[in-house]
C-alpha cells in the first residue's frame, strides 16, 4: 500500500518532519485545548515512554526508543507547533517514537513536547487506509495511552457517558464518516486533564490524532 511505503522509513528526519507538518494546523487552531500557560503533566518523558512501550508490547504493538530533540535548532525545525511565540517559547524539549503493528508495519508516532523536565502535550498520530483496517490497533494504542498517562479509571468515570475508549473511537468514526467536513473533533475531560480526538480525511485515507494536556 502507498501509505506503508511512504511512511515505512521510520523515525528519521523525514518521518519526523512529516508528523510535525501533519500536526501543525491542529495546534494552531485549537484555542479551546491550549491555554496561554501550558501546565506540565505529572510524568517525565523517560517514565511515560517506558510505560507506554511496555504496555503496548502486551497488545502486539512495538514502540521504538524515543528520538530526543532539545537544541534550539532542532526545536525550531521539528517542534514548532505554535504560531503564538509565547506558547512556542514554552517548548524546550521534544521526544518522538515510532509505532508498528504485530506484522512490523508502520502505524504512527507518539510525540511529547514541553519543558526539559516534563511534557506539556502528548500527541498520538496514526494514519489509516480508506477502509480503516487498523481500527483495532487505534483503539489499543489510544486505550493504552489514556490508561497509562491519564488514569486507569475510564469505565468508572465514563466521560460524557461513553463506556470505553473503544466506544469513543467508534463514535468519532461514525460521526466523521457520516459528515462531509474533512475534519471532525471531540473533547473530553478526565481527572482534570483534557483529551481531544481529531479525525481528518486525507489522500491516504484518515489521519487520527489524540492530544492530551493538563
Amino acid at each position: 500500500m502507498h501509505k506503508k511505503k511512504f511512511l515505512y522509513i521510520g523515525i528519521s528526519v523525514a518521518v519526523l518532519a512529516l508528523a510535525v507538518s501533519l500536526s501543525f494546523s491542529l495546534f494552531n487552531n485549537d484555542a479551546e485545548l491550549i491555554t496561554e500557560s501550558l501546565p506540565e503533566l505529572k510524568f517525565t518523558y523517560i517514565e511515560s515512554n517506558a510505560k507506554l512501550k511496555e504496555s503496548l508490547a502486551s497488545h502486539g504493538i512495538s514502540m521504538s526508543s524515543p528520538v530526543k530533540l532539545s537544541t534550539i535548532k532542532d526545536i525550531e525545525k521539528f517542534c514548532s507547533f505554535f504560531a503564538d511565540k509565547n506558547k512556542q517559547d514554552q517548548v524546550d524539549y521534544c521526544t518522538s517514537t515510532e509505532l508498528r503493528d504485530s506484522d512490523g508495519e508502520f502505524l504512527g508516532n507518539i510525540h511529547m513536547v514541553g519543558s526539559r523536565n516534563m511534557p506539556k502535550i502528548v500527541l498520538v498520530l496514526i494514519q489509516t487506509d480508506p477502509f480503516m483496517q487498523d481500527l483495532d490497533e487505534i483503539k489499543s494504542v489510544y486505550d493504552v495511552v489514556i490508561e497509562n498517562l491519564v488514569c486507569n479509571c475510564w469505565e468508572d468515570v465514563k466521560p460524557s457517558e461513553i463506556e470505553t475508549v473503544s466506544d469513543w473511537v467508534d463514535r468519532q468514526k461514525d460521526f466523521h464518516t457520516s459528515d462531509v467536513k474533512p475534519t471532525s473533533k471531540s473533547n473530553l475531560s478526565i481527572m482534570g486533564m483534557s483529551l481531544q480526538m481529531e479525525l481528518t480525511t486525507n489522500t491516504e485515507g484518515y489521519l487520527w490524532k489524540l492530544l492530551i494536556s493538563g
